[in-house]
């Protein structure tokens, strides 16, 4: 499932590319993806010019020339890839964008994601609802949302993207093991120093990779792999793994509906923690 580095990876390769670019036409594959009815796509988008393309969390957003935006969801695994050659678009495309050049990007879905054409001025409730980029808040903005929600389980936090855009279940297990921090702390225990770590620990993660062009599980905008691999996370997902800090090994520990890797002697939870 692409995260914030992956998506911020996709959109800088798209904005470099079909930045300026104007659509010619688009094939919608996979009605159920939309917000809105076929028509109004197939109706608005032609003749529109690519004027930005930036991250929004887990969402792609493309901004026109008219000030409408498309938001685009990869859901929970997917692939959105720029072609020169339309004979190489895949049979299970679910939405295809064709420019007047002859170029285009196509998106493959693995289960399920999200088109919306969001017209200027317009709410969206699917991404109106999102909290701040976890990489654009500062500290002292981290510092105090986290406050406001003294009771919540840091991880849940940090996974709902009410609250922080950007953060998922991959990237998760490495943030708090560098943070020290067991998944199911509650936030009223977090001391200013551990939420001072902790924010470190987040841009420490997301910054790496993408400086590695993201995970190696996703394919960018250009089709190839990011290099942000298991063997850049501390004990990846082994159970037979030992800390690279202290050396005791490894716990799979359930947290929630998710399973998470820790190490018991670094990310301890105290009864008063919980």
């Amino acid at each position: 499932m692409p995260e914030l580095p992956e998506i911020v990876v996709i959109s800088r390769q798209m904005n470099e590319t079909v930045r300026g670019k104007i659509i010619e036409k688009v094939e919608i594959l996979q009605p159920k993806c939309l917000n809105r009815d076929e028509n109004d796509y197939l109706k608005y988008l032609p003749g529109r010019k690519v004027e930005q393309v930036s991250p929004f969390g887990k969402w792609i957003k493309i901004r026109f020339d008219n000030q409408d935006h498309l938001f685009i969801s990869l859901g929970m695994g997917g692939e959105i890839i720029y072609f020169t050659d339309s004979a190489v678009i895949p049979e299970k495309s679910k939405l295809i964008v064709f420019f007047e050049d002859g170029s285009g990007f196509y998106i493959t879905l693995w289960w399920f994601g999200y088109f919306h054409l969001v017209r200027q001025g317009e709410k969206n409730q699917m991404t109106d609802q999102l909290g701040e980029d976890v990489l654009e808040i500062s500290a002292d903005e981290f510092a105090t949302l986290l406050k406001k929600r003294k009771r919540a389980r840091i991880k849940s936090f940090l996974l709902n993207q009410k609250n922080l855009r950007g953060i998922g279940n991959f990237y998760i297990q490495e943030i708090l093991f560098l943070a020290k921090l067991h998944p199911m702390r509650q936030i009223v225990s977090l001391s200013d120093d551990e939420i001072e770590h902790l924010y470190q620990s987040i841009h420490q993660v997301m910054e790496r990779s993408i400086a590695l062009g993201s995970s190696s599980y996703e394919l960018d905008f250009f089709g190839k792999k990011g290099k942000y691999s298991l063997k850049e996370l501390s004990f990846a997902y082994d159970e037979d793994g030992c800390c690279p800090e202290c050396g005791i090994k490894t716990q799979k520990i359930k947290t929630g509906s998710t399973i998470q890797y820790i190490c018991p002697s670094c990310q301890v939870l105290n009864i008063s923690d919980g």
